[in-house]
């Protein structure tokens, strides 16, 4: 082999094996552990993950994808109890609805409820740490909320 071929090859080789040359993002891995933690039916993880990847995201902290992506996850985490714990289920689903709907001390009485079925939910016990946040900090907005509130 010419040295010109040598010279080439290992060219080759240092290219092939070097870092690429865009890093990942924090708000990339963030999502792709999301994205696993899903896949693996690890809601908890995933809403955790998906939580750190809007708190990076270049669209902002209320970023819509994201916010789809947590609602797909909680949909599937409450599905995935309907047959193990449905009374579960039927507290966690009034208990949000009230809380969407600002009627927070029915929320958390729901949660509540949720819990007993379910001691030492995490959703559950964070879902009532924020409407009680919400009751004691409003008006209070987004941006303030999400300094001053727990999160997933």
């Amino acid at each position: 082999m010419s040295r010109k071929n040598l010279v080439a090859i290992a060219l080759l080789l240092t290219l092939s094996t070097a870092a690429p040359a865009f890093a990942e993002t924090a708000y990339q891995r963030w999502l792709r552990m999301a994205v696993s933690a899903r896949r693996q039916g690890n809601y908890d993880a995933a809403l955790t993950y998906y939580q750190r990847a809007a708190d990076e995201s270049p669209n902002g902290p209320n970023d819509p994808d994201i916010n789809t992506a947590i609602f797909q996850v909680l949909a599937a985490r409450l599905q995935s109890f309907q047959t193990t714990a449905p009374n579960y289920v039927r507290f966690i689903t009034i208990a949000d609805e009230a809380y969407y709907n600002g009627e927070y001390d029915r929320a958390i009485q729901n949660y509540r409820m949720a819990l007993r079925e379910r001691p030492r939910d995490r959703y559950a016990i964070l879902r009532i740490q924020q409407a009680e946040c919400i009751k004691k900090n409003r008006p209070a907005t987004g941006s303030q909320f999400r300094t001053m509130c727990p999160r997933f």
